[in-house]
């Protein structure tokens, strides 16, 4: 059986995932949740999904989801919970996760317990609590990062301080509630703050944890301006339609 499954979207992860998978479920296994992690490639020519399928045979706890082109964050993460909803029995709660390095599996033990002790539905990793921090070397990246949560806390109301983390432990019955619903959200970078207004207005108990952010370990960053101005356009957008309804 197993208590948790993490989502990991994909694109040329090759050589972080060869590390960062293994370490995952020895981390959880260590620690007594029963793991899964499901990798939702979008066919990586860095060959990606075929590493997976090899920790997969190795581990017997690693499920790779194929996608037939870069199709988006977003829309992977949608692909993946839709996976788990349908296909997956016993499920408690579902994590989000990078592949590239930047989100300590450490923590993750941690924040499944504060999930199960506190009561919370949504428990995000955050750069900006007491105990969180940036080890991001770019100021333009952090600058971004702070505008983008300020921004993102005006438009939906939700009050937790790191609204753009990909790093999120998320019960399944809260995510089953709005499972009809995900097929609405963009794919890119505002996904992460469209997903939490969701579980927000369906009654999510939401809390967060310290993150310390770590540079990626390999490749490059796929944000870009593009993103950062169809993210801008959604939140004033949103932030107009609460404001007058």
């Amino acid at each position: 059986m197993s208590e948790v499954v993490i989502v990991m979207p994909t694109y040329n992860e090759a050589e972080n995932i060869k590390t960062l998978i293994p370490t995952t479920l020895r981390i959880l296994e260590d620690h007594g949740w029963s793991s899964l992690i499901l990798v939702v490639d979008d066919s990586s020519p860095d060959g990606t999904a075929e590493v997976a399928e090899e920790l997969g045979r190795t581990t017997r706890k690693v499920k790779v989801l194929k996608r037939a082109g870069k199709l988006g964050l977003g829309s992977a993460y949608i692909d993946g919970f839709k996976h788990v909803i349908d296909y997956m029995d016993n499920i408690v709660y579902v994590c989000e996760m990078d592949a590239d390095g930047s989100h300590p599996p450490e923590i993750l033990p941690d924040m499944l317990n504060l999930a199960e002790k506190g009561g919370y539905d949504v428990v995000i990793a955050s750069r900006y609590i007491e105990g969180g921090k940036w080890e991001e070397r770019s100021m333009i990246r952090r600058i971004i990062s702070k505008g983008a949560n300020l921004l993102g806390r005006l438009s939906t109301g939700v009050r937790a301080r790191d609204l753009t983390s990909g790093y999120r432990v998320i019960r399944l019955d809260i995510l089953k509630r709005i499972v009809t619903s995900l097929s609405e959200l963009h794919s890119g970078y505002v996904f992460q703050v469209e997903l939490i207004y969701l579980l927000h207005k369906a009654g999510a108990k939401i809390t967060e944890y310290p993150l310390i952010f770590k540079p990626r370990i390999h490749g490059e960053s796929k944000l870009g301006g593009k993103e950062i101005l169809s993210f801008a356009s959604w939140c004033l957008k949103n932030m107009f339609r609460r404001w007058i309804s």
